[in-house]
């Protein structure tokens, strides 16, 4: 008798410890959709470097927009990069240096970013190796069907 009551209560905690489980993995799962439809506004810059730009201009603007524009607090998600050797097509451009996509839960979010003291310094660290002509920059917002 003892012996099955034993075998209960451990069955009891294992079906509990199981529930948890599913429970917290849910709750895991959903917070990671939140995280990727939480930010809608979305800023895309694509960067042009001077001709007579030093070697590693290019570089340094992808390291230092995770290195600094990370780092804001309304800075929701930020990728930087350079064109994909990959891909081509009719429509695929590959005539800029480094693109940069930054994402914000509204406008409000993204202009304390632009006003944000490390994003002033981001700008002031590489705009002499920019053509300002050719510097295009996106903003929408990420629209439900």
């Amino acid at each position: 008798m003892t012996r099955k009551l034993f075998l209960v209560a451990v069955l009891a905690l294992i079906g509990l410890g199981a529930g948890s489980f599913v429970s917290n993995w849910a709750a895991s799962a959903e917070k990671k959709k939140e995280k990727r439809t939480a930010a809608p506004y979305v800023h895309v810059v694509i960067f042009h470097v001077k001709k007579d730009a030093p070697d590693g201009a290019a570089e340094g603007l992808i390291a230092d927009a995770h290195e600094l524009l990370a780092k804001i607090p309304t800075v929701r998600s930020i990728r930087a990069g350079r064109p994909d050797e990959k891909s081509s097509g009719k429509f695929v451009k590959k005539d800029y240096q480094v693109a940069l996509a930054i994402t914000f839960d509204n406008y409000d979010g993204m202009k304390t970013y632009l006003d944000h003291e490390m994003h002033l310094e981001y700008v002031k660290r590489h705009v002499k190796n920019l053509d300002e002509d050719k510097l295009t920059v996106y903003d929408f917002v990420n629209q439900k069907k």
